[in-house]
């Protein structure tokens, strides 16, 4: 998924996802891409009557939201891999998220805000967008939505992409849309630990957690790396 003037960060992505997989990729953007000569990457143009939002600051998140759900559901792969293009794989082991998805439908990775609570204080959510007594309890769990794998041929993640779809109508912030539409049809996700969408706050920790197993440190390898934010970056010098 790439809206708007993110050529360099888009490159980064195709170029970090070729190093380590040979699948498919189909490129959903609104304008064309070919002057970057991205080779084996289908594009699909989205139409600007598709997109909304256009006069907000965030436009750009909130239609790769409702994009990324629609990709999920009626795109050409039964399993995919959803991803934003600040987004970087980091290990070889994120194709096991291909796996997870064909049993149990969609998964997401957590949220370092934790709690769902919590997360509808973030950007694009108001007052609205969260009742406790409607939406859920205040500590159920927080994800983000990139990476999302999702296996369509399950009927529970076609009801759980359905409602998330409907949720975006009202709530602009995709990860508590996201629990909303889980809430409403006690669909759960497959929640996938943080490791799995590395943010900036839990950059440092994360890159060199390890534990001690059978009397060796035993490294616990980061997945994907939410490359976009600063402290990301930071903590994984060298990486591109």
């Amino acid at each position: 998924m790439s809206l708007g003037n993110r050529d360099e960060m888009l490159t980064g992505l195709i170029t970090n996802l070729r190093r380590y997989s040979a699948l498919p990729i189909r490129l959903y953007t609104d304008v064309s891409r070919s002057h970057l000569h991205l080779e084996n990457v289908e594009e699909r143009r989205v139409a600007e009557e598709e997109l909304r939002w256009r006069d907000h600051e965030r436009w750009a998140i909130r239609n790769t939201n409702v994009i990324s759900a629609k990709a999920a559901l009626n795109g050409p792969f039964d399993s995919c891999c959803i991803l934003n293009d600040d987004m970087r794989i980091a290990d070889p082991g994120w194709v096991d998220g291909f796996r997870l998805a064909e049993r149990f439908g969609c998964c997401v990775p957590m949220n370092p805000r934790i709690y769902v609570g919590v997360n509808a204080m973030g950007a694009d959510a108001g007052d609205k967008d969260y009742n406790e007594m409607v939406h859920g309890p205040y500590h159920g769990p927080a994800c983000n939505v990139s990476p999302m794998f999702a296996c369509r041929r399950l009927v529970s993640a076609q009801t759980l992409l359905t409602a998330y779809l409907q949720e975006l109508d009202e709530c602009m912030r995709g990860t508590l849309a996201f629990w909303r539409a889980s809430w409403r049809t006690g669909i759960t996700p497959m929640y996938l630990p943080e490791q799995w969408c590395v943010c900036g706050s839990s950059a440092g920790y994360l890159k060199d957690y390890h534990k001690v197993l059978r009397g060796k440190p035993m490294p616990i390898e980061c997945m994907m790396l939410h490359w976009g934010q600063a402290g990301v970056k930071a903590a994984f010098k060298g990486m591109k």
